[in-house]
């Protein structure tokens, strides 16, 4: 019995220690936001289209600052949608000059696959968003199968960078399926960090990458 007792310690304690190992991050090249396109053959009287869809791709793909390779795929995860993420593959990547500066290095536009799946044809448009712009996504390159999005309510301070506020959070992701952010996209006021985007005219962000214990700022975005 005492023998038994001993193993039995010994098991769990093992497992105690397992499950307070955090799985490696996923090496990701880019991190990027796009915009859900829908298209059709019907518009409104201000130029907009409308249901039934015939198409929808992912367009405003801005973040790629290294050439993507045609052919491999993308992870795309909706953003407060009701829509499982999936993988698209990359049709076409062109460079081109930084639309800010063009002493500044170019970024290489990304067209992707249009997408099959029902849902993005069914699903109505988030709160405030047009019927053919019904929400964002955030573009993960490689494609991570497990990425997943946390939504905000579940998210606290001490999982996020240091500094960052909950309310400008446009994104948190998590690439090892352990439910926390590997992968962190704020969006604010420029004159104020702690202002989320929609409640001033001009928007500035920052993209945070889990590395180790700590993070580091993968991006940053402001008006030119």
């Amino acid at each position: 019995m005492r023998i038994l007792a001993i193993l039995l310690l010994a098991f769990l304690t093992s497992g105690v220690g397992q499950a307070q190992v955090r799985k490696p991050v996923p090496e990701v090249q880019t991190v990027g936001k796009g915009v859900v396109w829908r298209t059709s053959g019907n518009k409104d009287v201000q130029g907009r289209y409308l249901p039934p869809w015939k198409e929808i791709r992912i367009t405003n793909i801005f973040e790629f600052k290294r050439r993507p390779v045609v052919g491999e795929k993308v992870t795309v995860i909706p953003l407060d949608a009701e829509i499982s993420p999936l993988d698209l593959t990359i049709t076409k990547a062109e460079k081109k000059e930084n639309p800010c500066n063009e002493r500044l290095p170019g970024l290489w536009e990304v067209e992707l696959e249009p997408i099959s799946v029902k849902e993005f044809f069914e699903v109505a448009p988030t709160p405030s968003r047009a019927a053919e712009y019904p929400f964002d996504v955030a573009v993960i390159y490689p494609a991570v199968k497990v990425a997943r999005q946390i939504q905000k309510a579940q998210l606290t301070r001490e999982v996020l960078p240091k500094g960052v506020s909950i309310n400008t959070v446009k994104a948190a992701i998590d690439l090892t399926d352990d439910r926390k952010p590997d992968v962190v996209i704020v969006e604010y006021c420029c004159g104020d960090t702690k202002k989320p985007a929609g409640e001033c005219d001009y928007t500035c962000g920052k993209t945070f990458k889990r590395t180790g214990n700590g993070w580091k700022l993968v991006e940053t975005s402001a008006p030119c």
